[in-house]
């Protein structure tokens, strides 16, 4: 019986390990990317643990609301428009091409761009695109993105929701977070 608990115990600690979620500690929300950035993580939201994305967030479930933190290198293709970055890109190119990409997407009728103004991250020239779209269903989705090039290739910081509660609910979450952003100084080989 005593080797039936501890089997027990013993499983239930290693699920409890592999748990896809991790809540926000209020206490301690920095996040370190890489040698890259560190940012602070808004309290409430829970954190994938594992990703494609650097960093992916959530409040209320993903397909509630989301904040997806992603780099990419220069040469990785844009996934639907197939088009590359380079750093000398000025932020209103950038944001061309955040507009095409999100356009280019088969699931995005009645597609329309709300606002499209230079934005600062971390000091860094950057583009800030809000656009929104109908889901197939006629569900009204609205996304902000930041997005800046730079040597290290392209940074993207997207929160996305349904525009009618979800949105304006994590809005304030997301702009705070974004303007905590500040980069590490680059190493030297």
């Amino acid at each position: 019986m005593k080797i039936l608990r501890f089997s027990a115990l013993l499983m239930t600690l290693a699920l409890a390990a592999c748990a896809p979620w991790s809540a926000i500690d209020p206490d301690h929300r920095e996040i370190a990317v890489r040698d890259d950035y560190v940012l602070q993580a808004p309290s409430g939201w829970v954190r994938r643990n594992y990703d494609v994305f650097d960093v992916f967030l959530s409040r209320d479930g993903p397909l509630l609301n989301f904040i997806a933190i992603d780099r990419e290198k220069h040469a990785h293709e844009l996934p639907n428009t197939k088009r590359t970055t380079n750093a000398d890109l000025l932020p209103q190119d950038v944001a061309e091409l955040v507009i095409a990409e999100q356009k280019a997407s088969e699931s995005r009728a009645a597609f329309s761009v709300l606002s499209n103004r230079p934005a600062m991250i971390g000091g860094r020239p950057a583009a800030r695109v809000h656009t929104r779209w109908k889901t197939e269903r006629g569900l009204p989705i609205e996304r902000l993105t930041y997005a800046l090039v730079d040597e290290q290739g392209r940074l993207a910081f997207i929160y996305e929701a349904p525009g009618l509660v979800y949105f304006p609910k994590g809005l304030a979450d997301f702009e705070a977070m974004v303007k905590s952003v500040a980069f590490l100084p680059t190493k030297t080989p």
